[in-house]
């Protein structure tokens, strides 16, 4: 590994590119090159062993592209993490969200919102409970608001629907709940939308604090960029205008986005 070697952002769609802002606010020296594999979403809908299967192919490709570290901003697929193979560091976004249990008061609650995967595997619950064994943590999950994300962005009345869908059991388990990490990296891009729906509770995006760790490993490896040369590479298995509202809406300047053919390892 060297310092000028790029970062690696991989998720199942659209959603992994809200962690590339924070990093480049934290890292403004790094490129990074970021790959969504949108022809196989939602991994929230698949068994583990192949939503596992189809990550690994992202990670090869990733560290083909000569990456000194992997970020997993997919939920779903951070839940796979002790299955995946890379000799690049891998950090984990559920790790990240887990950090901010750390500011609750004694014996409160937190909502997380996620694809029913990430519900499923217990990986926030563990994650927080190795933190925080005194919260109680609530759980949201929908199979379906990730994709409207990825295909109707402009839907407002379907994104209200679902996301009143997979907020107000939270809160009818526990009107006390002030905090909901959002569990899916689909999710932040419609921060806005939820925070109109739910004023008063603080939603807390996984992926600033991600960039924070991978800050903290660069420099325990000495291995942050000293000259700045920043750029973002897209890349995505499905068609690229799809990609087009997300990239619009977080206000991302990238250098290129490019339809790329992976292997089927299904």
């Amino acid at each position: 590994m060297h310092r000028e070697q790029p970062i690696g952002i991989f998720d199942s769609g659209v959603g992994g590119m809200t962690a590339i802002k924070p990093v480049l606010d934290k890292l403004p020296n790094e490129g990074v090159i970021y790959i969504g594999d949108s022809l196989n979403m939602p991994y929230g809908n698949r068994p583990p062993e192949e939503f596992t299967k189809l990550a690994q192919v992202m990670v090869d490709f990733l560290e083909e592209k000569g990456v000194k570290a992997i970020l997993i901003a997919c939920n779903t697929i951070s839940s796979a993490i002790d299955r995946l193979k890379s000799n690049a560091p891998l950090l984990s976004i559920i790790q990240a969200g887990a950090r901010a249990s750390l500011s609750l008061a004694p014996s409160s609650s937190i909502g997380v919102i996620s694809t029913i995967a990430t519900e499923n595997s217990g990986m926030y619950q563990r994650a927080i409970a190795s933190l925080r064994p005194d919260i109680n943590v609530i759980v949201g999950s929908s199979q379906t608001l990730p994709k409207i994300i990825d295909s109707q962005l402009d839907n407002r009345q379907e994104l209200s629907k679902h996301i009143k869908y997979i907020i107000d059991p939270i809160l009818e388990q526990d009107s006390s709940v002030s905090k909901i990490i959002l569990g899916c990296s689909h999710f932040p891009i419609i921060q806005n939308e939820i925070a109109e729906l739910y004023p008063g509770i603080e939603l807390i995006d996984p992926a600033v604090e991600l960039a924070e760790m991978l800050k903290e490993s660069l420099e325990k490896s000495d291995l942050c960029a000293q000259e700045r040369h920043q750029y973002i590479h897209m890349n995505t298995t499905a068609e690229t205008y799809e990609y087009a509202a997300a990239i619009k809406r977080l206000k991302l300047e990238i250098d290129s986005l490019i339809k790329v053919k992976l292997p089927n390892p299904l």
